[in-house]
């Protein structure tokens, strides 16, 4: 059936906080049992509205961190430092992982004659790795749109309800089937991927699914069967992580390990 017991595979994801879960949870899905290691830097939650040179720092002890603990594939669970690694000469070739690139992989789907609109932080927007990589596929009809209030909003808990329902509406309320497609470019923004739609009445792009495309049919990376565990490594508050990570994964069968971290500085 396409199923082995091997080879299992070290693989490492990172984000800012909970929003690479929507990532982690895809790969889960359709590899099952490799060796997972997400890094969660929500000390320093949220990204996208942080110096530039300060998260290229981060950037720079996140990815010695992995190359450290011998990881074979590092998954980018992050928009925005995958846009630091596309914009600011950032090189990944000197670890000892394959880096996989989630701008690269989100725009696959992208269409030339289709009309998008880009949600991101505001770091990501105005570095302009997505607007750059959209133009060479030739789109003409691209509106971004910064949303600065999701990601806080998504790591307070605050997924639906007044609170979620007012800040979608500011930022999409003049959004109503205006585009072809909608690119959640940020990895937290999934989460309220529902409410977007309703918002928007759009196709949703979400670039985890890409990244499971790029696993498949580049990486070849197989489904492996067994008992699923993934290390969740915390720079931040654990426990508030704990919370969030159980709501957010609770219809995935696995066992997560928790442990605090400090990232130090290369």
């Amino acid at each position: 059936m396409g199923v082995r017991y091997f080879p299992v595979m070290k693989i490492g994801l990172f984000d800012s906080g909970i929003g690479g879960l929507t990532v982690l949870k895809k790969v889960i899905e359709n590899f099952g049992n490799h060796e997972y290691f997400y890094l969660a830097d929500n000390l320093n939650v949220p990204y996208g509205s942080k110096p530039i040179p300060f998260l290229r720092e981060k950037l720079k002890n996140i990815l010695s961190f992995f190359h450290t603990m011998k990881v074979e594939l590092l998954i980018s669970a992050c928009n925005t430092t995958d846009s630091i690694v596309k914009k600011t000469n950032f090189d990944t070739k000197n670890y000892s992982f394959t880096y996989v690139s989630i701008i690269e992989n989100a725009i696959k789907t992208v269409e030339r004659n289709d009309s998008v609109l880009l949600l991101a932080t505001e770091n990501t927007i105005n570095l302009g790795a997505y607007k750059e990589a959209l133009i060479k596929k030739k789109i003409t009809n691209l509106e971004e749109k910064a949303c600065p209030l999701f990601v806080p909003l998504i790591e307070e808990g605050y997924w639906d309800g007044q609170m979620a329902e007012s800040v979608l509406r500011f930022y999409l309320q003049d959004s109503k089937s205006k585009y072809h497609k909608v690119i959640l470019g940020c990895t937290h923004y999934p989460i309220l991927e529902n409410q977007i739609r309703k918002y928007t009445n759009s196709s949703i792009v979400d670039p985890a699914e890409g990244i499971v495309d790029f696993l498949k049919n580049e990486i070849k990376l197989e489904k492996i069967d067994g008992k699923i565990r993934v290390n969740y490594l915390v720079t931040g508050n654990t426990e508030k992580f704990k919370l969030l990570s159980k709501i957010f994964m609770k219809d995935v069968k696995y066992h997560p390990i928790f442990k605090k971290i400090e990232l130090e500085s290369t």
